[in-house]
């Protein structure tokens, strides 16, 4: 992109990272914009091109300013320069690309982060900021907010005790999760609250293969079990093993 806009520089280097997992986590930079657009206007491996005028293909005036927590694509069209570059978001992995208008512009959207940051805890407020700044609360601002809710929800319903893992006890082990299945954004929230890990650590956790969301007796994670099969993950509890063996 030449010239490098500045309102996209200015916007970039404030970097602001609310802790929403739909909200921006990492952020392109001027010195690697063109490298931030690899999967998106271009193949990974080959450097193929993948830009496309067809329905649903990713537009030639579309790049990839930063990218959510589960790697969705915020983006702005170059061809939006008089209008202050309104900000898109799009579901990664949907099979074609529907952009959904976020916010009106560059800079309504790096204050409205900035303001969102300082009010993490009230969600009235946050959703009031947002309201003001976009004139609405659409689907892609309403996921964010429900997902708020739920992350309380599962702080009011999980054991606050901790159960310590005891090798010694044949019951006791690690509960281990194989597939995060399709409700990726509530497992990883479950995650952070069993973990006791930011949603961003959470979200690195996740990405391989299988990974551990809590240890104890195999009674005392039956709630926990049952929470993370019915979001669709796969589950495996692992005895510890033995003294010895």
């Amino acid at each position: 992109m030449k010239p490098f806009p500045e309102a996209l520089r200015t916007f970039l280097a404030q970097g602001t990272v609310v802790g929403d997992l739909l909200l921006p986590m990492h952020y392109a930079t001027p010195d690697h914009f063109e490298a931030f657009q690899s999967g998106f206007r271009t193949q990974g491996l080959t450097g193929e091109s993948l830009v496309s005028e067809a329905d649903g293909g990713w537009h030639p005036q579309w790049y990839v300013i930063a990218l959510s927590g589960l790697d969705d694509p915020l983006f702005i069209a170059t061809d939006e320069a008089d209008s202050g570059y309104p900000v898109y978001t799009a579901p990664h992995g949907a099979g074609r690309w529907d952009a959904l208008q976020i916010a009106p512009d560059l800079a309504t959207f790096g204050r409205l982060l900035q303001a969102l940051a300082e009010v993490t805890d009230d969600d009235l407020e946050s959703e009031r900021l947002v309201r003001t700044a976009t004139g609405s609360v659409n689907e892609y601002w309403r996921e964010i907010f429900d997902a708020r809710v739920e992350q309380a929800e599962l702080e009011e319903e999980l054991p606050t005790d901790d159960v310590p893992c005891d090798p010694d006890d044949f019951t006791s082990g690690d509960l281990m999760v194989t597939a995060l299945g399709p409700q990726k954004l509530k497992v990883v929230q479950l995650v952070s609250q069993c973990r006791g890990l930011a949603l961003k650590d959470a979200l690195a956790l996740v990405e391989a293969p299988e990974f551990q969301v809590a240890c104890g007796v195999r009674r005392s994670l039956h709630h926990l079990i049952a929470k993370l099969e019915a979001l669709g993950a796969t589950v495996a509890f692992r005895p510890a093993r033995s003294p010895g063996r």
